[in-house]
């Protein structure tokens, strides 16, 4: 990816995405959209545009790069966004990271240093990779899910949409996890997870309150 893009959102990973783009040869940040902090504040010698409004003001086409990574705040700025034709989502991709020329990238993805994404796996729309996480060969990872540091997906694992997957967890292969489920930090899921559940623990399992039972 080259070129100017700009940064949604201007906290702590919007921080982190904005240097990834900076590593990358050609690419530049033009700033940071924020609807909760003030134009003209400053991050780490980048500033703040304004809110999504700013991004209505513009002619023309603009490249935006998503800096937010809970599933379901993540989606719905990507929907609205995806209203105006003018808006693209490329792909950042750190160089440091290895990505097998045989995995499938969707729109908006985040790849940050360290990250391992192997052969035949597919990356939906708008997934984030935090630092060292890893997802293996023929693992599916649906549209908006989040994988945060050290998470480690093994081969054939099926991930549906707007999943969090907390750092340092780890899912078997052949998994299969439903839509909207949260895997806690350092969770060994070793099981099934139904849609919307909350798991947690080694061997991972359902936290109470949340929806379905780990089958």
């Amino acid at each position: 990816m080259t070129g100017e893009v700009i940064v949604y959102g201007a906290g702590g990973l919007g921080r982190e995405v904005s240097q990834i783009v900076m590593a990358m040869p050609g690419a530049r940040v033009l700033g940071y959209v924020d609807d909760g902090v003030p134009p003209g504040t400053e991050r780490n010698g980048v500033r703040v545009l304004g809110g999504a409004e700013y991004l209505d003001s513009l002619n023309g086409d603009v490249s935006v790069v998503m800096g937010i990574s809970d599933p379901d705040i993540k989606r719905n700025i990507f929907d609205k966004l995806s209203r105006d034709p003018r808006i693209s989502f490329p792909s950042i991709v750190h160089p440091r990271a290895i990505v097998s020329e045989y995995a499938s990238l969707g729109r908006g993805v985040v790849i940050v240093s360290g990250c391992i994404v192997s052969v035949d796996a597919a990356l939906g729309f708008g997934v984030f990779m935090n630092m060292g996480s890893i997802v293996g060969h023929d693992s599916k990872i649906g549209d908006f899910c989040s994988l945060m540091p050290l998470a480690v997906i093994s081969g054939n694992v099926k991930i549906g949409e707007r999943c969090l997957i907390g750092a340092q967890s780890a899912i078997l292969q052949g998994i299969t996890v439903g839509d909207g489920c949260t895997v806690g930090m350092g969770a060994v899921v070793l099981r099934d997870v139904p849609d919307g559940a909350t798991v947690m623990g080694n061997p991972a399992v359902a936290k109470s309150g949340s929806e379905g039972d780990v089958s």
